[in-house]
């Protein structure tokens, strides 16, 4: 499925030497510890019907020979009806342990099909049972399932991550901060969140994240969701895992190399981005010098009225609404002909390009102030995204993706009851004003 990709495995080579001497050292050198960095990956994944293309991790996962500073443990729930030599189809969940000696992964069954993958409880006690089971210095969690983005409709089976049929659930932001929390994750940060899901490059999830996690490597577009870039970041880690930039090192390497197994092959719009999760605080503040000022000029239009606005600024909310309609949306390349039975699910995710919106107002607008705010937008967005690949864009280049409705929408699709404002991402930038103030006829909209 990805391709004949040879992977070899690093050779580490650690010595230590000692000397005696009958003299007093009043200086004795430090000791360094020459035992190599060690990690423990946590993979948390539901099946959902992506059943086939989770199974060749366990199939090939000894060609790589994984080093015992190398942990990886995790939990499936495979599909009601799903049969193979991993899953009986009752649908039940298994965990499983990488073993070294053994050279091949454990697996026992855990819960049955009644088992909650949304529970925020249950996630938590997952991650303590990892850490408990695999200590290590350094931990990277992986979610594997489909995901929609950040949607507010607490009834619609495609909000959030790791949509389980058996229930029609999902693990939303909400819940995964919760098991966080109960887990005690900002204690001991992950090194690296890894989203294999679709659509989950977005600034609402990025920005909750970062009390949880160092780096947040995800797309905005949808992915082929499968057990490869587990493979491929195992094998990043035996490679780069004891480099200076490890987890950059590593992310880089299994990101280019599923890209060119399979991306390159196929004619697929996707992109990858890694950020470094300190550096979204910078972004969301300048992300909140444009949303007052935008905010401003709908207001000051709504005192004067058009023409006096035309005569002040040269443009009218008019333009400005049908700028924010314009920017980048991360579903259009999937809504073409004979394309939109295969993603209809994916309809209800109001996606839109962070910097592509502000850069379209300020281009159509051509206030200097948004001109300003644009410019500074995209230099924090770049600043915090530390690798990037894309293929089959229909622009140069994506950053991060954010919830954009009008204010009809804004009502109607459940924001307020689902508590945007309770966001980290709207605290920061008071997204949801403009969201709740602007107009625009978006793509989305039209049925």
């Amino acid at each position: 499925m990805r391709g004949n990709l040879k992977f070899f495995a690093l050779a580490l080579l650690l010595c230590a030497f000692t000397s005696c001497s009958k003299e007093v050292n009043t200086n004795p050198e430090p000791v360094v510890d020459a035992s190599p960095k060690s990690y423990t990956i946590l993979y948390y994944n539901c099946c959902s019907g992506l059943d086939a293309a989770i199974e060749p991790f366990f199939d090939h996962v000894g060609e790589l020979n994984i080093p015992e500073h190398i942990n990886v443990v995790g939990q499936v729930k495979w599909t009601y009806g799903y049969k193979s030599s991993y899953s009986d189809g009752s649908g039940g969940v298994q965990r499983f342990v990488f073993n070294h000696e053994e050279n091949k992964t454990q697996r026992i069954h855990f819960a049955d099909i009644n088992y909650r993958v949304d529970d925020p409880q249950n996630f938590a006690d997952f991650i303590t049972w990892a850490r408990e089971i695999a200590p290590a210095d350094e931990y990277i969690m992986v979610f594997c399932g489909h995901g929609n983005a950040y949607h507010p409709a607490f009834d619609d089976v495609t909000r959030g991550i790791l949509r389980d049929d058996q229930f029609t659930s999902y693990l939303g932001i909400g819940d995964i901060c919760e098991a966080f929390d109960i887990a005690n994750v900002a204690e001991n940060k992950f090194a690296l969140t890894m989203m294999v899901c679709c659509l989950m490059n977005t600034l609402e999830y990025a920005t909750e994240l970062v009390p949880y996690t160092d780096y947040y490597l995800a797309s905005g577009h949808v992915t082929a969701a499968t057990s490869g870039e587990l493979y491929l970041l195992v094998d990043g880690l035996i490679k780069h895992g004891q480099d200076e930039d490890a987890i950059v090192n590593a992310t880089k390497y299994a990101v280019d190399a599923d890209y060119e197994a399979f991306y390159s092959q196929v004619e697929h719009t996707v992109d990858t981005a890694l950020t470094k999760s300190s550096r979204i605080k910078k972004l969301n503040s300048k992300i909140a010098d444009f949303v007052d000022r935008m905010c401003a000029l709908y207001v000051e239009q709504g005192y004067t009225g058009e023409g006096p606005m035309m005569d002040t600024h040269g443009f009218t909310t008019k333009e400005m609404d049908a700028a924010l309609a314009a920017s980048y949306y991360y579903l259009q390349p999937y809504m073409g002909e004979g394309s939109v039975e295969q993603y209809e699910w994916y309809r209800r995710s109001y996606s839109f390009d962070i910097v592509d919106i502000a850069r379209s107002v300020a281009e159509a607008t051509k206030d200097t102030r948004l001109e300003l705010y644009a410019r500074e937008i995209q230099e924090a967005a770049e600043d915090a995204i530390l690798y990037y690949n894309s293929s089959n864009l229909s622009i140069d280049r994506v950053y991060y993706a954010v919830t954009l409705v009008n204010g009809d929408q804004w009502e109607e699709l459940g924001f307020e009851d689902a508590n945007y404002y309770g966001l980290a991402f709207d605290k920061a930038t008071g997204w949801s004003e403009l969201l709740k103030i602007n107009n625009a006829k978006f793509v989305h909209d039209v049925e």
